[in-house]
């Protein structure tokens, strides 16, 4: 495995124990049987958001009348925010990339 200069290797809080410790120091690692992995290319994440019984039935009927159920509405209206706030960050001029 080649190691890229400029890469930080170090922990950004302290270790918990001395096993720990010795886990995270590089000057510990195998370098020279290091296994590379392939990273998921559908990574992400699940949240879990509690609402309040009134806040859920008020969501329930705004996504009904949408004709979507609730978690599709919360998905939908997060992407589309998400998306605004990037359209609106790019410097004026910037080319966008074609999506499909």
């Amino acid at each position: 495995m080649k190691i890229q200069k400029g890469i930080r290797y170090e922990s950004i809080q302290e270790p918990l124990d001395d096993e720990e410790r010795e886990l995270m120091n590089p000057d510990s690692w195998d370098w020279e049987n290091a296994e590379e992995g392939i990273p998921n290319p559908n990574a992400g994440a699940i949240l879990r958001v509690r609402f309040s019984r009134e806040e859920f039935v008020a969501l329930d009927r705004i996504a009904r009348e949408a004709g979507v159920g609730p978690i599709t509405l919360i998905h939908q209206t997060m992407v589309a925010l998400i998306s605004a706030k990037a359209e609106a960050a790019q410097p004026a001029g910037a080319s966008r990339a074609a999506t499909g």
